[in-house]
């Protein structure tokens, strides 16, 4: 104690003084991050309602409708999975199976080719590339509908692909009447919507490619092939595994262009598992039928999505 009266605290008491204040600076700053976060799921909020009703909870109702027996008029009937039992012994259904599967492959395997190989050739410069990359962007934004109505026309016996095709001496195909050539023939339309979507996709990646790791290659005397091959494709990794997961998901779920082109014919032959569920749903009133057939193609795009995130990573790791 001092002359005045005054005692310094002692060591130990400025210490715990000093954590005191240091405790409610964290305190604030963890309120402020947990505020942070709030406003963050309060954003959120929205689209997660959005995804669990129009999403979750259809999902629900399609798998519980999958195990009951339901025309639309009486009550349902519970039945277990006797419809899956049904499913995967009837011919229809594994015929849109084959179908499908022959419509996704058949597409998206030169679909990925030429929309990459596209990309590639609009990154180079040339005079109005920016007008002919639009030009060529605009089959991408026309409605299903119109383009599977145009393409109809287009594949008329009298049409401008038979007259093409009579034009360089080869003889007209009856396109959607021939089933060996009705699936042919909607991989070529689909060709002409989804490159050029895709191709976008695959440009937005080349660009990001930095261009001193092909200039540092080229100096070092690699070829355009090489700087592609060994430079290119693995930075573009990502991008292909988001290009061959969403096309083949679009592919899988084909429905407009059957319905509008063939409504599913001739014999079947363009019978997609998308319209197959709806001829079961809407035509034949077997709902349940119906909803089991999208449970498993839910399902198969499930698996097929994982297989194609597990080969992609394990070349990443190698």
């Amino acid at each position: 104690m001092t002359a005045s009266g005054y005692t310094a605290p002692s060591r130990t008491a400025r210490n715990l003084r000093l954590s005191q204040i240091r405790g409610r600076r964290v305190g604030r700053r963890l309120s402020r991050s947990a505020r942070q976060q709030l406003w963050a799921y309060a954003f959120l909020l929205p689209m997660l309602v959005l995804l669990l009703v129009f999403k979750a909870v259809p999902i629900v109702q399609a798998l519980l409708l999958s195990m009951t027996s339901y025309d639309l008029i009486s009550p349902p009937r519970f039945n277990w999975l006797n419809n899956y039992l049904f499913l995967i012994t009837d011919p229809r259904f594994l015929g849109a199976v084959r179908v499908t599967l022959y419509y996704m492959f058949g597409t998206a395997i030169p679909l990925w080719v030429l929309s990459l190989g596209l990309a590639v050739a609009f990154n180079q410069r040339f005079p109005a590339r920016n007008w002919i990359r639009l030009a060529y962007f605009l089959p991408t934004i026309v409605p299903l509908v119109v383009f599977g109505t145009v393409w109809q026309f287009l594949f008329h016996p009298y049409g401008l692909v038979n007259q093409g095709l009579q034009a360089v001496h080869l003889p007209p195909v009856m396109w959607l009447t021939n089933s060996a050539a009705v699936i042919p023939g909607f991989i070529l339309a689909t060709e002409w919507r989804f490159v050029p979507y895709f191709m976008i996709i695959f440009l937005a990646g080349l660009q990001n490619i930095p261009v001193e790791l092909k200039e540092a290659a080229a100096i070092d005397g690699g070829s355009q092939w090489q700087i592609f091959w060994h430079i290119t494709l693995p930075l573009l990794r990502p991008i292909i595994l988001l290009v061959v997961v969403i096309s083949l998901i679009l592919l899988s779920r084909s429905f407009t262009v059957a319905y509008v082109m063939t409504g599913g014919g001739p014999n079947n032959a363009s019978t997609v598992i998308g319209l197959y569920i709806y001829k079961a749903a809407f035509s034949e009133y077997r709902m349940g039928i119906a909803a089991a057939a999208s449970i498993l193609l839910l399902l198969g795009t499930m698996v097929l999505t994982l297989i194609q995130l597990r080969v992609f990573r394990d070349g990443r790791d190698a």
